[in-house]
C-alpha cells in the first residue's frame, strides 16, 4: 500500500509516499516556511499538518500508484 497526497485545494495533488510518516514529513518541510508559531513544526501530528494546509490522504495499492510519477 502506498499513501496518495490530496490537496484540498486543488493545486498539488499526485504526490505519492511509502507511508504516512513519510507524508508528514514531507507537510511539515513544506509548511516550515510559513509556520508563525513557537511550537516545532514537527512536532505536530498528521491530522494537525493535514488540517493545517487543507491536505487528505487516501490509501492506494502499489498497481494504483504507479498511475503517478511524483513518486516520494
Amino acid at each position: 500500500m502506498k499513501v496518495l497526497r490530496i490537496d484540498r485545494q486543488g493545486v498539488c495533488n499526485g504526490a505519492v509516499y511509502k507511508n504516512l510518516e513519510s507524508l508528514r514529513d514531507d507537510l511539515c518541510s513544506f509548511h516550515s516556511i510559513d509556520w508563525d508559531s513557537d511550537d516545532d513544526i514537527y512536532s505536530l501530528t498528521l491530522d494537525q499538518i493535514m488540517d493545517y494546509g487543507e491536505w487528505d490522504y487516501e490509501m492506494i495499492t502499489d498497481e494504483e500508484a504507479k498511475e503517478y510519477t511524483d513518486h516520494r
